[in-house]
């Protein structure tokens, strides 16, 4: 049996939760979209409303490829699979799924894999990445990509608060 490093694999789950929270505001987030928005655009050469839920809730699918070093043609081939999708129900599935198979890959990885192993973008192979690094990068990218959503959602005008994005402990938060 392996020694597992506390030190480490709290460090993991750490990232997990604030994964966790992402995920669960996102898909907070997509639920209170009506079928008439979801074709807003803010701006000609921006996403879609549809468009950026599509792309966010597939990020951890998708990055999940990119970093298993899957084929760049079956990478480019995996958003064709949401395209079609417009339910706030669907559209969480594929996160809550994407989610799950990141972490079941991550948490298969021991302490010195997700430290040290590094894997490489198709489209950026003199530039490899450890484990542990392409998680913090997953994180942060849906974080973003949560951002321009809840944006999106003011400019429209639905009711969104900090509530939406941080969950009840932002209630005791003073700015």
């Amino acid at each position: 049996m392996r020694q597992v490093n506390k030190d480490i694999s709290h460090i993991r789950d750490l990232l997990f939760d604030e994964m966790g929270l992402v995920l669960t505001t996102t898909c907070e987030l997509i639920s209170k979209i009506k079928d008439d928005q979801w074709d807003f655009r803010p701006h000609p050469n921006m996403r879609s409303l549809i468009e950026l839920a599509q792309h966010l809730v597939q990020v951890p699918e998708l990055e999940l490829a990119i970093l298993q070093e899957k084929p760049k043609e079956e990478i480019r081939n995996l958003p064709i699979r949401v395209t079609s999708l417009r339910d706030p129900v669907a559209l969480s599935d594929v996160m809550h799924q994407g989610v799950q198979s990141l972490k079941g890959y991550m948490t298969s990885l021991n302490e010195t894999d997700l430290l040290y192993k590094k894997t490489a973008p198709f489209f950026s192979k003199q530039h490899p990445v450890e484990q542990v690094k392409w998680l913090m990068e997953i994180t942060t990218h849906l974080y973003h990509h949560r951002g321009q959503l809840f944006t999106y959602m003011k400019q429209l005008g639905i009711p969104v608060s900090m509530l939406d994005l941080y969950g009840s402990a932002s209630d005791s938060w003073t700015l």
